[in-house]
Order: C-alpha cells, then structure tokens, then sequence
C-alpha cells in the first residue's frame, strides 16, 4: 500500500471488518437512531403482517434509503416484521424481501440487490451484492406443451443457509447451504451444500473442504 493509504494495483492488502466488532458507544447510537424510526416502522411493520401486499411494498420501500439512514429504517422494520431478526443484522440498499415469514440469526451482513424468497438464515452469514434466494427450482412445470408454462402451477419450498456462510457475488441459491460454506461468485447452487464446502460454477460444484474432511468423516481425496 502506497503512503497516501491508495492500493497498487494487483495489491492485497489485509482489512478488518467491523460490522461484528462495534464499539458501545457505537452500539448505542445505532439503537438510539433505531428507536427514532419506530413512528414510522412499526405501524408500516405490523400493517405488514396482515397482508403479503403491504410488506413487499414496504419492503420495496425501504430498500431505497440510502446507506446509513437505511441501515437503521431496515433493521428495525425487518425485526418487527419478519419471523425473526436477530441482532447486529445489516441488510444492503436494493435489498427486497418478497415474504414475511423469513428467519434471521444474529451479525448477518445482506449486501445490496439481493433478492430473498422463502429462505432463513443462521447466523454469521456474509452474502454480496446481487444474490438470489429462490424458494426451491420448481417454480414452474413445463411437462405439458399444450398448456403454457403460466398457467401450470409449481412447486417452491423453504431453504436454509445455516450459519457462518459467504456468498459471492450474483450467487443463485435454490437449496440449503450447510454451516461453515462458501459459494463462489456467479454460481448457481442447484442441490444442497454440506458443511464446510467451497462451491463454484454453473450449476455449483464442489471445489475443495475447508479444514480436515477427516473431521466428518468426509473423503479426504473428492472429485471436483
């Protein structure tokens, strides 16, 4: 890194992240800034629960206040709103939610212009910006050809992304994704993830274990 704090080209430089490590004062200040927002979160959030409607539009809403303001205006509608919110969650510009009944942990970082449908998330989980959470890979049937697609109903379900997973970015998930697992840029998880797995490609494909596959009971020798 150069004197003036700029990075050279083809540079790694090493950087802490400090969502997960905030000072009290600054804990305290996002709480204070939180309660700020209640007129206007909590009746938007509870209208929410009484019809699908109201939420995706408050959801839309919210998703375009900028940066910081909308840091605290998301969180604190989300966390009346949703299943559950646990703490410390940040939820990106552009993000939008398209159901209610959705479940976060605890220092869960949702980068811009993601897209959630019916997923929950553990905790300790990082996606980047533009990922998709899909509720499943059947939403269409396609078997008839005599009847378009629109009109032949579909298949979703619920999927997990357990805790302590990153996503890269413009990841497509349309299955459960086990603790402790990375998803690699542009990939399209099509079948469940195991735990402590590296991921990539179209669909998604294992790359390598994080750690000791022994420590599973995992072949420590898998194809890619």
């Amino acid at each position: 890194m150069r004197h003036d704090g700029r990075i050279e080209t083809g540079e790694y430089t090493e950087i802490e992240y400090h969502q997960f490590n905030q000072s009290r004062g600054m804990r305290v200040a996002f709480g204070l800034a939180g309660v700020l927002t209640w007129p206007l979160t909590i009746p938007l959030a509870l209208l929410s629960r009484l019809s699908d409607i109201v939420f995706v539009t408050c959801s839309q809403f919210f998703a375009l206040f900028p940066y910081v303001v909308g840091t605290i205006f998301r969180y604190e509608f989300y966390r009346f709103s949703l299943t559950h919110c646990g703490r410390n969650v940040f939820i990106g510009f552009g993000t939008v939610f398209l159901y209610r009944d959705i479940s976060i942990g605890d220092n869960v970082l949702i980068g811009m212009y993601n897209v959630v449908h019916h997923c929950d998330f553990g905790s300790y989980v990082l996606t980047a910006e533009g990922c998709k959470f899909l509720s499943g890979s059947r939403y269409h049937n396609s078997e008839k050809i005599d009847v378009p697609m629109a009109l032949q109903g579909g298949k979703i379900k619920r999927i997990r992304i357990e805790d302590d997973v990153w996503l890269g970015v413009n990841s497509v998930v349309m299955d459960d994704i086990a603790s402790g697992s990375i998803v690699a840029a542009g990939s399209v998880v099509t079948k469940p993830v195991g735990p402590r797995t590296v991921v990539a490609g179209v669909p998604a494909r294992l790359v390598k274990y994080r750690g000791s596959p022994s420590e599973d009971g995992r072949d420590a020798s898998p194809s890619v």
